[in-house]
């Protein structure tokens, strides 16, 4: 054992003895023979009991194999290197004589010095005990909670950080001396806090009733993306349950949430896949008639110009009906996507020469960036093209008044990527997860069938699709798709780190922005990636920091 002075193995042998048979005999012996004070003093060795002419030591289990003298003289005699006696005498009656006898070097201590000594022993000792007790309650403690991949803070009465768990450090930087003392609001910024529309702050609640309380708080992170947590308080109480501290626990729940959402989405499909079923039955059967008794009519030599008009405006109006009905249907059943290895800068390529007609009169640029020996993707050229061709018209529609268009393509550790970027209106934090959605549309005469039948194919082929977008700058689609491995043919390689959309945080660099390979070639000139979002850092003097949850007298 460890002490200023140096461990257990260099200490000096400290040899004692006892005398008298007094009431301290019995609970010295005790102590002098417990397991912990052994362990504690190991050097301390009690050696032999005196017991003057007349005296005799009544049965004590702990004082059996110990050596028994009559008088002094033969105890030092005996225990040349003896130390320490102690008088256990009720009456003190051998204190003076063994003082008179003893050899220099020894000392003797009375019968009260002897309870005080064993008072001051048994209680350094118990000090000790709970001292490392508490500090394997704290190491134990503090694994626990470093351990947790949550965000886990200790915070007082009046919203000032206590202590925090490694995950924070690890996410924002800093030591936990630079977080100790700031407000909690500084971890992810007052904007994270649910406002009092949403059932206000947990913390707060937690401080007014004493009780747990748990909320779900959004944020936006860097990249423009929507981030869930469920936020937990817990009171601290001290014995007489007084309040003391708050425990705040934050859990990161969007792919949870994520989930949800695509159980719900998929409810939707089947009730929708119903419907469609319905009407196909139910109204392309007439529309087929509709539609060509129309065409007969138009052949009809005898029909006049006017006529011919309105015929034309029935089977044009026919066709565009029937062409929504297949966009439902579509949507609604799974989708036939041929196996096979599609070239995607090739398919990228085809795409923009399709589309770019538009953009000198848009007034828009196309900017385009290719990755060197990109590997092919497992899928159907034709509905990946059909999925370029739906974000770029998206695009072009988000520039009224022009700006530029950006697609790149590269590669991650698990998926090949294609963005498709640009610098128009954006979309509102609100809206990002319901954009997918079947039917919802920000246009005025969208379908909202694009977006969402996109989302499906890509899903179907293995992949999956990532939105980035900020107010006023403009929107970011990546999709993600699952390369070509070198596999035999006929054998059906698994999903790099599982399904899609479950290993973002590599994919994506925990924000969204796809870490492309370093050799690009830049078919016209190129703004490059993203820049990634600033590294937050501790707050500069947090013990002062004012905080909004402080009390005001």
């Amino acid at each position: 054992m460890n002490r200023s002075t140096g461990t257990s193995h260099d200490r000096r042998p400290f040899p004692l003895a006892v005398a008298g048979t007094g009431r301290p005999l019995g609970p010295m012996l005790t102590f002098l023979r417990r397991r912990d004070f052994t362990d504690a003093f190991p050097w301390v060795k009690l050696v032999a009991v005196v017991l003057p002419h007349g005296l005799d030591l009544p049965p004590m289990p702990l004082a059996e194999g110990l050596p028994r003298y009559g008088d002094a003289a033969t105890l030092f005699a005996s225990h040349p290197d003896l130390r320490l006696i102690l008088d256990l005498t009720d009456d003190g009656s051998l204190t003076d004589g063994l003082r008179a006898s003893a050899p220099p070097g020894v000392s003797v201590v009375g019968p009260d010095s002897a309870l005080v000594l064993l008072e001051v022993m048994a209680s350094e000792r118990m000090c000790g005990s709970c001292n490392v007790q508490l500090q394997q309650a704290r190491d134990l403690f503090a694994t626990l909670i470093d351990q947790v991949d949550e965000d886990i803070l200790l915070i007082d009465t009046e919203g000032h950080i206590l202590d925090l768990n490694r995950n924070i450090l690890e996410r924002k930087g800093g030591t936990k001396d630079d977080w100790v003392g700031a407000c909690c609001k500084e971890i992810d910024g007052p904007d994270f806090c649910a406002p009092p529309e949403r059932g206000g702050c947990p913390f707060r609640e937690t401080t007014a009733t004493g009780r747990k309380a748990e909320r779900i708080h959004t944020k936006v992170d860097e990249e423009g993306r929507v981030r869930y947590f469920r936020v937990y308080t817990y009171p601290v109480q001290d014995q007489n349950g007084r309040l003391t501290s708050i425990i705040e626990m934050r859990r990161d729940i969007t792919n949870r949430t994520n989930m949800e959402l695509r159980l719900q989405q998929s409810e939707k499909l089947a009730a929708i896949g119903e419907l469609a079923t319905y009407i196909a039955h139910e109204i392309r059967n007439p529309l087929f008639a509709i539609g060509g008794f129309a065409n007969s009519l138009l052949r009809l030599p005898t029909l006049d110009e006017t006529a011919r008009g309105k015929v034309q405006v029935i089977l044009e109006e026919s066709r565009r009906l029937d062409n929504i009905l297949r966009s439902i249907l579509n949507f609604a059943r799974p989708t036939t996507s041929k196996a096979g290895k599609a070239d995607l800068n090739g398919v990228v390529r085809q795409t923009l020469e399709l589309m770019a007609f538009g953009f000198d009169t848009r007034r828009i640029t196309s900017e385009l960036a290719l990755a060197a020996d990109l590997p092919r993707v497992r899928g159907d050229a034709e509905l990946i093209k059909q999925c370029l061709i739906n974000l770029v018209k998206n695009a072009q529609e988000a520039m009224p008044g022009g700006g530029v268009l950006t697609v790149r393509t590269g590669m991650t550790h698990s998926h090949v990527f294609v963005t498709v970027e640009d610098s128009g209106e954006g979309i509102p934090a609100e809206m990002h997860e319901r954009i997918f959605s079947p039917f919802f549309s920000t246009k005025e005469k969208g379908a909202g069938i694009g977006l969402a039948m996109t989302r499906k194919i890509v899903e179907d082929m293995g992949g999956k699709v990532d939105l980035v977008s900020h107010v006023g700058k403009g929107t970011r689609i990546t999709l993600f798709l699952p390369p070509v491995l070198a596999v035999p043919e006929g054998e059906t390689p698994p999903h790099a780190n599982g399904p899609a959309g479950e290993d973002t945080p590599g994919e994506t660099g925990g924000q969204g922005s796809p870490s492309s390979r370093d050799a690009q070639t830049s078919e016209t000139a190129t703004s490059g990636t993203p820049p990634p979002p600033e590294t937050a850092s501790a707050p500069a003097s947090s013990a002062t920091s004012p905080c909004p949850f402080a009390r005001k007298d």
